[in-house]
């Protein structure tokens, strides 16, 4: 019978990527602008992490963000980059095309901690690596053809922003980092201020932009951190892959968006690499926790 904190942990951190999922279609069913989607995403992501503290920690809130440090202020950067570069890509390209890529970042982190941290990178985490930028030149050259190499681009770029805030986190565990990323939320709201053309918006993308930014981006965020704390590396891995594989399919059952065959080939390429990568992560910290 599986202990109750893990039970808890275990559906949380599950319920963040599915959460986490319906972000593609909100964003693909607004009629707003990119950078108007960035700002109003952002900006209430920011401001409902921001409740969530004041109620969590009342009069302590100011002295949480105080806590953070310099490199609390790097992790909220890079996730401001990988929201506002999330929100592009989908804009640019297929939406399975954006979480694929994004789905990478575990791995850029693991290149990331080898030359920053100093940390081992193990024979399976290379070959998985290897088989990834694969199935990524396959994905994005199927992109040069319908248009949406720039999209691609982007999501690399979230993906690399992501693997920054992991080895960021990574560094600084000990830390309560949930204001760095209210930080983010408010930083990428900032920087698409200039960009926005008119902050004219109906009430029903509002609404949907409210939900993106306060539920698919806050209490993910928040349900991720607090069930994650109890569950090995690589199992938290592997449940965050459901936002991969989700996200797409609820573009395509409502709105018809299907992924091209060359989404298809790499995606499958790549979730391969990342699942088999993971379950032998696991198998590893098993064995070392025996």
């Amino acid at each position: 019978m599986l202990d109750s904190s893990y039970s808890r942990s275990l559906l949380m951190t599950a319920a963040a990527a599915v959460v986490w999922s319906i972000g593609g279609l909100g964003i693909r069913i607004v009629n707003v602008s990119p950078w108007g989607i960035v700002f109003w995403r952002a900006a209430f992501m920011g401001l409902t992490i921001l409740s969530f503290l004041i109620i969590r920690d009342r009069r302590r809130a100011f002295q949480t963000f105080k806590k953070i440090g310099i490199l609390g202020l790097v992790a909220g950067a890079f996730l401001a980059i990988a929201s506002t570069f999330y929100v592009l890509s989908i804009t640019h390209t297929s939406v399975a095309n954006t979480l694929v890529l994004q789905g990478i970042s575990p791995l850029i982190a693991a290149l990331f901690g080898w030359l920053m941290l100093h940390e081992r990178v193990r024979a399976e985490t290379w070959l998985a690596i290897i088989i990834t930028i694969v199935g990524v030149v396959i994905m994005v050259s199927g992109s040069l053809a319908t248009g949406e190499f720039l999209g691609d681009v982007f999501g690399l770029v979230t993906a690399i922003a992501f693997a920054g805030n992991i080895v960021v986190v990574r560094a600084t565990r000990e830390r309560d980092l949930i204001p760095a990323a209210c930080l983010g939320g408010l930083l990428s709201a900032s920087i698409a201020i200039p960009m926005v053309n008119t902050f004219t918006i109906t009430a029903r993308d509002l609404g949907i932009l409210a939900g993106l930014g306060a539920v698919q981006l806050g209490l993910g965020l928040c349900l991720f951190v607090t069930g994650s704390r109890n569950l090995p590396p690589a199992q938290t891995g592997l449940l965050t892959l459901l936002e991969i594989v989700l996200a797409p399919l609820w573009v395509w059952l409502f709105i018809g968006e299907q992924p091209t065959t060359n989404t298809l080939a790499g995606g499958v390429i790549i979730i391969t690499a990342l699942v088999l990568h993971t379950l032998l992560k696991s198998k590893v910290y098993a064995d070392a926790s025996r």
